[in-house]
Order: C-alpha cells, then sequence, then structure tokens
C-alpha cells in the first residue's frame, strides 16, 4: 500500500485515489459532513515539511456525488500531509492526516 488516510471529527476527508497515491502522483480529496452545514468551508492542506501547500475557501464541499464540485488535487511526495476542513459560519470541522510512502 503506498498510501493511507486517517480522518476524524463532523466532516470526514476522504481521498479518492488512495489506491493509486505515491510520490509524483496526484491526490483527490472529497469530504462528507455528517451534518448539513451553512457555506463556506475552508480546507487546508499542510506537506511534510509543515507547510501550506493548499489552501482554499469554498461555497460547496466536494462529495464525490454527481453535480458535485470537482474533488480537491494536489501532487504529493512521500510523507505525512494534514488535511483540515472547517465550516467559517458554524462549529463542524474535520482533520484528516494523508501518509505517503
Amino acid at each position: 500500500m503506498a498510501a493511507a488516510i486517517e480522518s476524524h471529527g463532523d466532516i470526514e476527508i476522504f481521498c479518492q485515489s488512495i489506491g493509486d497515491v505515491g510520490p509524483s502522483k496526484a491526490a483527490r480529496l472529497v469530504f462528507r459532513p455528517y451534518v448539513a452545514g451553512i457555506p463556506p468551508y475552508q480546507v487546508r492542506v499542510r506537506a511534510p515539511s509543515g507547510k501550506v501547500i493548499l489552501e482554499r475557501v469554498m461555497r460547496e464541499l466536494p462529495t464525490g456525488e454527481a453535480q458535485s464540485v470537482p474533488p480537491i488535487t494536489f501532487t504529493v511526495q512521500a510523507g505525512k500531509y494534514e488535511i483540515s476542513v472547517k465550516q467559517l459560519s458554524g462549529g463542524a470541522e474535520g482533520t484528516a492526516s494523508l501518509t505517503v510512502r
């Protein structure tokens, strides 16, 4: 297995491409909120170095379902990526660790 993801919180974070994630390949993230929330949402991804490589405010979270916005995509290298998603006008949030080997 080249990658693993562990998610916690009110908004679950999935990697659609988990079976194909490895160094120099793309990770595609989608989200599943357990409680219907009011947008916007802030999504942040930190590289293994601690640097923020992606920070985006979104009106709608990509869910992977039909008519959903496209997944959040970024190229990875070996290491542990920290992902967070937070509802800006409410209390729902989720965190995940994506470990790429």
